[in-house]
């Protein structure tokens, strides 16, 4: 005797699953973006953020006329950070983090430049051999640590990502940021991790960008984002 079959509607496959996909994401990207209004002063930071890095990337303001090794740290930065943003608002939290993750690690690399710019100037002319084996992310938080330089990624932060967002487990719940104790296959408009994300991206990307508006010498920039900072500790202070 056969077992009984469960009784299913058909998923959609072929390029209508990616149409379902697009039509999925414009929705959460609807209802990310009417949450938006309790995150004024988060949103007006990220973005700030972010315009200091596209005007380091793209020479806005000048070009320096050496390598662009600095301006293309900054590219990348820059792109991962919008990508974070995006993903955050399409529902995907946890692939939101893991970029959130990549622009940590560049975050510490331009920290050392500040903190051993001999060791710095090492990277800049190691191999790819070199560079995988002296500096890792791992290796760069213990060469900061050294050199007392700031640590934007530490090896908490750092744990926290790898192990919640970036590497599986057998108990890992993709998508799960909500009280119900499942996970979600698809971007799904979940508020605290819309909340969680841009929490994170803040960190990183405000923390980045102070260190580049120092080497480009974006004044301007540096000061909206200490009105930025000063503006949501005052919102924290008096919810």
């Amino acid at each position: 005797m056969e077992p009984e079959r469960k009784q299913y509607k058909a998923i959609a496959v072929g390029k209508d699953h990616l149409d379902l996909i697009l039509h999925g994401s414009e929705l959460v990207r609807r209802q990310s973006w009417q949450a938006l209004e309790e995150h004024v002063d988060h949103c007006g930071l990220i973005g700030t953020a972010l315009a200091a890095l596209f005007e380091a990337a793209t020479c806005h303001r000048g070009c320096n006329h050496g390598p662009h090794i600095f301006e293309a740290i900054c590219g990348r930065a820059y792109n991962l950070g919008c990508s974070a943003f995006l993903l955050a608002m399409s529902g995907f939290y946890d692939e939101s983090a893991n970029l959130v993750r990549s622009v940590g690690e560049i975050a510490n690399l331009v920290s050392l430049s500040s903190a051993d710019p001999t060791l710095f100037q090492e990277w800049l002319t190691s191999d790819p051999e070199t560079r995988k084996k002296k500096f890792s992310p791992y290796k760069i938080r213990t060469a900061l640590e050294k050199s007392g330089g700031i640590q934007i990624a530490d090896q908490e932060w750092y744990t926290r990502f790898c192990e919640g967002y970036t590497h599986v487990s057998p108990g890992t719940k993709p998508g799960m940021h909500n009280d119900e104790g499942k996970g979600n296959a698809g971007g799904v408009f979940q508020l605290a991790g819309l909340n969680s994300s841009l929490d994170e991206l803040l960190v990183v990307l405000v923390s980045l960008a102070m260190l580049v508006c120092k080497f480009f010498g974006f004044e301007d920039i540096s000061e909206n984002l200490v009105q930025g900072i000063n503006a949501v500790d005052v919102r924290r202070e008096n919810p």
